[in-house]
């Protein structure tokens, strides 16, 4: 199969490229900037797409593909205004799936969990729950989802959804590189008396379902993904310890006055998303395709503390 992948070298990109090489796709990466050549497949083609959501011919980017994975967007920058997050996040993709009108027979596009909200309450997410989100990206990902919903309808186009939880593995940045290396600096987090549940996918699983959502003839509409455990904090933080091979330092306090901490210094929604729940139920996508995620939790924070120990040296 002849696939399109946007944000091809993301995190989540690079990973999938690989991914869909491995499994004998032709590959066609649409790439911001030139990366070097041992950072992605030799086997792929690349196109230079500066902004995904600037004004080029997108016919030329789709052209002689089967299918697309839209991967492209803005996730962990906290300065960017809303507008900035639509245009990237909702109109690029829009134009993309226009562009792909009677050309491409699949278009597969990176959604988010927080279009469904913050924190699930004690119960688990399904595609069945109200979509509620609570944050600028978590809305430019769901207006995303709507729009494209209408255009693959009028364009007849296969659409499938994927809505993942937060994503670790080698290469990660943001929030759980820096939980990363917390716990390598040996120092305390006061999370010990945190009851949670909180889902995670390992890139690994992502890219796994990523592909079987481009392969599977019965593939559409949203689905949930993650890994098969649901951890409590404390759980992940000991066990990505014990990945790292460091004792996990863990301080009881107050869940509420780790709240309160956190609204007074500034990090309100990293203390939410450390004490509040996010437990996603993957049921439809192994029902319907059979897809199971191929690595453990275990193995996916024992590949990514292998990362973490080789760029640290």
């Amino acid at each position: 199969m002849r696939i399109l992948v946007t944000g091809a070298s993301g995190f989540v990109g690079t990973a999938l490229c690989r991914e869909l090489v491995a499994r004998g796709h032709t590959v066609r990466a649409a790439l911001r900037r030139f990366v070097p050549p041992s950072a992605v497949p030799p086997q792929l083609h690349h196109i230079i797409v500066p902004d995904i959501a600037g004004e080029f011919d997108r016919h030329a980017l789709v052209d002689g593909v089967d299918a697309i994975v839209h991967l492209a967007a803005i996730a962990h920058r906290s300065n960017v205004g809303d507008r900035e997050l639509r245009r990237v996040n909702c109109d690029a993709a829009i134009r993309l799936a226009a562009a792909a009108a009677g050309a491409v027979r699949r278009f597969v596009f990176l959604s988010s969990v927080k279009v469904h909200g913050e924190d699930s309450g004690s119960g688990t997410y399904t595609e069945d729950d109200a979509l509620d989100p609570q944050d600028s990206y978590g809305r430019s990902k769901l207006e995303a989802e709507r729009a494209l919903t209408e255009t693959a309808a009028q364009c007849g186009i296969e659409l499938v959804i994927v809505r993942p939880p937060l994503v670790y593995g080698p290469e990660v940045k943001a929030n759980f590189l820096r939980l990363l290396d917390w716990i390598d600096s040996g120092l305390p987090l006061p999370l010990a008396s945190v009851r949670n549940r909180r889902s995670l996918i390992y890139v690994g699983n992502l890219v796994d379902s990523i592909a079987r959502f481009v392969e599977h003839p019965a593939a559409r509409g949203p689905f949930l993904v993650s890994d098969d455990e649901v951890v409590s904090t404390p759980e992940l933080v000991s066990r990505i310890a014990r990945a790292l091979g460091k004792p996990a330092k863990l301080l009881p306090a107050p869940p509420a006055l780790l709240r309160v901490a956190g609204m007074i210094a500034g990090r309100r929604d990293e203390i939410r998303r450390l004490t509040g729940n996010l437990a996603i139920d993957s049921l439809r996508a192994r029902r319907l395709l059979d897809w199971r995620p191929p690595y453990t939790l275990d193995a996916g924070l024992a590949q990514t503390a292998r990362w973490f120990r080789s760029a640290r040296a």
